[in-house]
């Protein structure tokens, strides 16, 4: 199975504050840490799948 996520480099987790551990999952519109599970929701744009 394939999943749509993406991993965010260079951004760091504002609760956790480790370094590339972000994964975008714009078919659910969330923001995820890796590290301690942390989410935040996202605007996606439907049109070019960019989030806001």
């Amino acid at each position: 199975m394939t999943t749509l996520a993406h991993f965010l480099t260079g951004l760091r987790c504002e609760v956790c504050r480790c370094l590339d551990v972000l994964w975008l999952d714009p078919v659910r519109g969330v923001v995820e840490c890796r590290n301690c599970h942390q989410t935040a929701l996202v605007a996606v744009d439907e049109t070019t799948g960019e989030a806001r």
